[in-house]
């Protein structure tokens, strides 16, 4: 069994011995007007404690048994799609590097780029999938990667987004240890939030200097309560911008898990401003 499975079953167990140690108490109340000796109520206590654990423990494991098959189904189900889907995005990326070399019209080089780059959008959204069936069975794992490299991939996925975005990188080598996938996750958030609540003509600005990454944008700012707000999940202080609201609890939940702390410079109407402290992730030099 595995483990959440076994919290799960744990947990309404206890619950229900708990109900029954009610019973006990009731029974020993009960006990009191017959002539049983201490010890012997005490034996007898003690064989109905274990038996009320082995039965409260196998019905609750037999009740779980259709909800426990069901998730095994869906995980299993999930990560063969998701190795189906990598063979795929791999064909095409490989087909259009071969049409690339050969094709020499400027228009369409950039088609070709346009296909090229919706390919490495459903690689990345494998990539986060991934990550997140990893993350639920508690299997994520570190690794180390240069941080500069990975902002500048996913600064890719908004070039053809009409909007100022500069780039300002102090600190060229600085690599941190965290789940890459989990991280590129919570720059692409940030990323997006920028753009979708900003101006026409706003700015977004994205600076690395230290251990300190920051990413500001020119958009509609936040009200000093809605601070407090914003990292719930389905919370939106603009309800009439797409999507769901999950983004920035995304981002929380992964900056809880590496201890990494986020603070929020914003006013109403003159932007936002968010800032990452990656002390606690950064590969330290020698």
């Amino acid at each position: 069994m595995k483990t959440k499975e076994l919290d799960l079953t744990i947990s309404i167990t206890l619950f229900q011995l708990i109900s029954h140690f009610f019973i006990i108490i009731l029974s020993f109340l009960l006990f009191k007007n017959f002539s049983l000796t201490n010890e012997n109520f005490f034996a007898i206590a003690l064989v109905l404690l274990f038996i009320s654990i082995f039965l409260s423990f196998t019905l609750t494991n037999i009740a779980l048994k259709p909800y426990f098959d069901k998730n095994r189904f869906l995980d299993k189900l999930l990560k063969n799609t998701l190795h189906e889907l990598n063979v795929p995005i791999a064909t095409i990326d490989a087909n259009l590097n071969l049409l690339k070399r050969k094709e020499l019209n400027e228009k369409k080089l950039i088609r070709l780029s346009r296909i090229s780059l919706a390919s490495k959008k459903l690689l990345k959204l494998y990539s986060e999938l991934d990550y997140f069936i990893k993350k639920e069975i508690n299997r994520v794992e570190s690794e180390t990667f240069n941080l500069k490299e990975l902002l500048l991939q996913e600064l890719e996925y908004f070039q053809d987004i009409k909007r100022d975005i500069t780039f300002k990188i102090d600190t060229q080598d600085l690599k941190v240890i965290a789940n890459r996938s989990g991280f590129a996750k919570v720059i692409n958030n940030l990323i997006s939030n920028a753009i979708k609540y900003n101006r026409k003509d706003g700015f977004v600005k994205i600076e690395l200097s230290d251990n300190l990454l920051t990413i500001e944008d020119s958009g509609i700012g936040l009200e000093s309560d809605e601070i407090f707000k914003i990292f719930d999940r389905y919370y939106q202080s603009d309800n009439s911008n797409s999507g769901y609201g999950i983004g920035l609890n995304i981002v929380k939940s992964f900056c809880d898990e590496y201890k990494i702390d986020i603070k929020i410079v914003s006013k109403k109407d003159k932007g936002s401003k968010f800032i990452l402290d990656l002390e606690t992730i950064t590969q330290k030099k020698l």
